[in-house]
């Protein structure tokens, strides 16, 4: 059985490594929280693992909203913050919780010794955002964190909501796709190769169709194992990026800068930026600190240079909505909604209105590219497996004319 090497925290906050023998990192995960430490992390002996992190374990956005719910409605019931974080860890029973569990217990012990709850969540970027924790911080100070935390979880639920609208869009179609894949594959594989037998016996030319699919068909019996290949290093390529933030960050603004992707990018990142900075704003955040926040989360890059620029204006004293009227990527009404917010002292109402506008759209324009993009996948799909078959068909038709 693999060895993994671990480090955890004993009762007194002291950092402990040691190994332990299991048969997977959840198996190694148990035996080390049986010997009553709080695992910071588990990664097989020889394997490349993430610093800080559970290997094989993640922290779900819904499982973060949860607990962020769950915490605000235990501290507005007068439970202490300390005996909040340790009745919610208590709870995790599920396996697949057992890596939050572990960072709730290391958030609550480092708050027993002294630190802050905001300084102690820091220590988890991974897990908690720059905005969870700038949030956390404002109402620690302001005396508000029950407020904040409520706050943060409409919040949390709204992206959720969002991200789990537009890959629901994408699910049908995806799946059409795949299957008009695997069916390609198949006739390509398996039912070309017997009509090609009785083809090569005919003593006539072969139409250019019929010949084209039938070398293809070879090419795909012939080559496919490194068509296996490929699409294993796709995935491996795919996870690799997903674990790194650099190239990440550079393939999502390749691909948000593609024609048709452009335009509901730049609202989607509109509504980020705006609902963030009018949470940040509303638990009394500085401005400079809220846009210092808010700017790094966009994905467009040229909206991002063009908001990070309008941060620095900001900071010089000019107001937002003047910065903001400069952007081509922003709409005039949206400009004058936010200086109008401005100028009457509620910017972060504001703000919130055009969120909630840009929410709307988002919804609209993915009911739209799903409308669209169904019956174009099965145009596409009819399109090839129809040339398929009339390639196919091609020879019999001609030997019929021979006959006649």
């Amino acid at each position: 059985m693999p060895v993994f090497i671990y480090k955890a925290k004993k009762e007194d906050a002291v950092t402990v490594t040691g190994e332990v023998t299991a048969r997977d990192a959840d198996e190694a995960l148990d035996m080390v929280v049986r010997q009553g430490l709080l695992p910071v992390s588990v990664d097989e002996k020889g394997a490349n693992a993430l610093p800080g992190a559970v290997r094989g374990q993640g922290v779900k956005p819904r499982q973060i909203h949860a607990f962020t719910r769950q915490l605000g409605s235990l501290l507005r019931s007068g439970v202490p913050l300390l005996r909040a974080l340790e009745v919610l860890a208590r709870q995790m029973h599920a396996p697949r919780d057992a890596h939050f569990a572990g960072i709730v217990r290391d958030v609550a012990l480092n708050l027993r010794n002294g630190r802050s709850f905001s300084a102690c969540l820091a220590e988890h970027p991974r897990v908690f955002a720059d905005i969870y924790v700038t949030m956390v911080r404002a109402g620690e100070e302001s005396g508000r964190l029950k407020e904040v935390l409520e706050s943060l979880a409409v919040y949390e639920r709204k992206q959720d909501e969002i991200a789990r609208q537009v890959r629901g869009a994408l699910v049908y179609p995806a799946f059409m796709l795949m299957v008009g894949v695997c069916t390609v594959f198949f006739i390509l594989s398996f039912v070309m190769p017997k009509i090609a037998v009785l083809f090569e016996g005919m003593r006539v030319a072969l139409p250019w169709p019929t010949r084209f699919v039938m070398g293809l068909s070879r090419a795909v019996r012939v080559a496919w194992p490194v068509l296996l290949g490929l699409a294993m290093a796709a995935a491996a390529g795919a996870r690799f990026m997903a674990l790194a933030p650099q190239i990440r960050r550079r393939f999502m603004a390749f691909v948000a800068a593609l024609p048709f992707i452009r335009e509901f990018t730049v609202k989607t990142d509109m509504e980020r930026f705006a609902r963030t900075l009018a949470l940040l704003l509303g638990s009394g955040v500085p401005i400079l600190k809220a846009l210092e926040t808010a700017v790094p989360s966009l994905a467009y890059e040229p909206l991002r240079r063009e908001l990070s620029l309008c941060q620095e204006r900001v900071a010089g004293g000019a107001s937002l909505g003047a910065c903001l009227r400069e952007s081509p990527h922003i709409p005039d009404i949206m400009v004058q909604i936010i200086a109008i917010g401005e100028e009457t002292g509620e910017l972060a109402g504001s703000l919130k209105d055009v969120a909630d506008t840009y929410e709307q759209e988002i919804a609209e324009t993915t009911r739209s590219m799903t409308t669209l993009l169904e019956p174009l996948l099965i145009l596409a799909v009819g399109l090839v497996v129809g040339f398929i078959v009339l390639a196919m068909l091609l020879p019999i038709f001609r030997m019929d004319m021979f006959a006649s």
